[in-house]
């Protein structure tokens, strides 16, 4: 089957790569997993084998019958035909995994950190820079509003170089895994108002910090958590976005 351009399909063939990836998913009997873009199931078999619970969501027509005739027989398979961004998890905390296509990656990555709560562990397969952008660490080039946000609510590693050889067709970029695992605890900061400063924080990141946020944030408050007006986003510390959110939503009430 011939994969689809339109929505960023590449199909995983490399042996070696799908087991690494599987033993980083470490799917244990009856557990729930769900499984975005399960493609033609070179992971799902290996999970479905491992009695884990398993649903697949998947958005492309085609490939429904065949996953419906593949696992005709597996009790512990369940495929939904949909939008992952559509996504809503409910009950207890689930592992999610894929190879998610770089244009929903991160929209759904934020979609699940606004219900890490559902979470227990997710194990994505993405694009090496985006990886890379959601593990950064202040200083770095790549660090911004994804590694801010995603850091907030998960530990997050980087794992496994995936060349394109791995791939049918082969993409243009390097593929990565990333693991991210919810903190026990994170500490307690309204989600909605953390995105929106980190947004203006990073809006123009060549503008210090103070030029961009200039219309929601005094000197004062920035020097009150430790900020040097004169820093640019990308050296302020996770901590320090959580402490100025935390400020700001204490002075509105």
């Amino acid at each position: 089957m011939r994969a689809k351009k339109s929505l960023g399909q590449n199909f995983l063939q490399d042996e070696g790569v799908i087991h690494n990836i599987v033993r980083l998913i470490n799917p244990q009997a009856d557990e729930p997993i769900i499984e975005i873009g399960p493609g033609q199931g070179a992971i799902t078999d290996h999970l479905q084998a491992s009695g884990a619970q398993l649903r697949l969501i998947e958005l492309d027509t085609d490939l429904i019958p065949k996953l419906e005739s593949r696992y005709a027989q597996a009790a512990n398979v369940r495929i939904d035909h949909m939008d992952a961004l559509q996504l809503e998890l409910t009950g207890e905390p689930v592992k999610v995994v894929g190879n998610l296509p770089y244009n929903i990656s991160t929209p759904l990555l934020i979609k699940m950190l606004y219900q890490s709560a559902q979470v227990s562990k997710m194990v994505f397969m993405l694009q090496k820079e985006v990886v890379q952008r959601i593990c950064a660490v202040p200083g770095q080039k790549l660090f911004g509003r994804l590694s801010v946000m995603l850091q907030h609510r998960f530990d997050c590693s980087a794992h496994l170089h995936i060349p394109p050889e791995a791939f049918i067709p082969q993409p243009k970029v390097d593929s990565q895994i990333v693991v991210m695992v919810p903190k026990v605890n994170p500490k307690q900061v309204p989600l909605p108002e953390l995105e929106q400063l980190v947004k203006q924080a990073f809006a123009m990141r060549r503008k210090t910090i103070r030029n961009n946020l200039k219309k929601i944030v005094t000197t004062a408050q920035l020097e009150a958590v430790g900020i040097d007006p004169g820093q640019r986003a990308e050296t302020i510390e996770l901590t320090q976005f959580e402490q100025l959110t935390l400020l700001l939503t204490d002075a509105d009430h």
